[in-house]
């Protein structure tokens, strides 16, 4: 097995899934770059880090989902800051509103596709240039088949997780390795108020994401029985599928 990663940069680490994987890569003895867009925040999660950890932890304000910004100048403050990384977890999630109208149509296209995968290009760009490393981008299982409860986020996971397939294509011959998750229900902020069995804990999903970014997964299932619910949900023939109310 390959020398164990050591140094990682979490987008959105603010994030409820965001803050679970940096805990988990603290206790792999990770240094960590965290982002996101409360500085406060990322304060009192780089500091919990730190006294429980005994983690090396720089942090820096990023805004991927509400403000225009240049990926490139952003990754050259984070390798002026911190150095060259081995990983990177790219997390970007707004399920926008109820109401699909052209505003909130943009804001969830963006967020969810436009700006990462710019961000993910730029990631793998630089790791070719010079050691390789290993990127996991959030997806979604929303985005494997397009429902009318979410169609507008789903297609954009959709394009999120057909950009990764590309890009991991294009780089892996350049030590470049690029894992998309599609987490199906996690306990967050996005699952609140719902009642299901399939909830799955966020500790247990960060460590599943870790495990699976080490072992150079291409895409993983979180949990992993979504892998054989999705299967059968894209199975369904269109005829009947439409008379659906997913």
């Amino acid at each position: 097995m390959n020398e164990p990663m050591k140094k990682a940069l979490v987008i959105a680490a603010t994030s409820s899934l965001g803050a679970a994987i940096c805990a988990v890569l603290a206790r792999r003895n990770y240094s960590l770059f965290l982002t996101g867009r409360d500085v406060t925040e990322l304060e009192i999660i780089a500091a919990d880090l730190r006294i429980r950890h005994n983690a090396n932890v720089l942090i820096g304000k990023f805004d991927l989902a509400y403000v225009t910004f240049s990926a490139g100048n952003f990754l050259e403050d984070v390798e002026e800051k911190f150095g060259s990384f081995d990983a990177a977890f790219l997390l970007a999630g707004d399920m926008g509103t109820a109401a699909h109208d052209e505003k909130n149509i943009e804001q969830v296209v963006k967020v969810n596709y436009l700006q990462p995968l710019k961000l993910l290009e730029l990631l793998a760009e630089k790791m070719a240039a010079g050691r390789g490393g290993s990127v996991a981008v959030i997806s979604s299982i929303a985005g494997d088949r397009g429902r009318q409860s979410n169609y507008v986020y789903g297609s954009a996971k959709a394009g999120l997780a057909a950009s990764a397939s590309g890009l991991r294509n294009k780089f892996s011959r350049r030590g470049v390795h690029i894992m998309t998750v599609k987490p199906g229900f996690i306990d967050t902020p996005m699952t609140y108020g719902m009642q299901s069995p399939l909830i799955y804990s966020r500790e247990k999903a960060a460590e599943t994401i870790v495990k699976a970014l080490r072992r150079k997964k291409d895409v993983v299932y979180v949990p992993f029985f979504w892998r054989y619910i999705m299967l059968i949900i894209i199975l369904i023939p269109e005829k009947i599928f439409k008379r659906m109310k997913l």
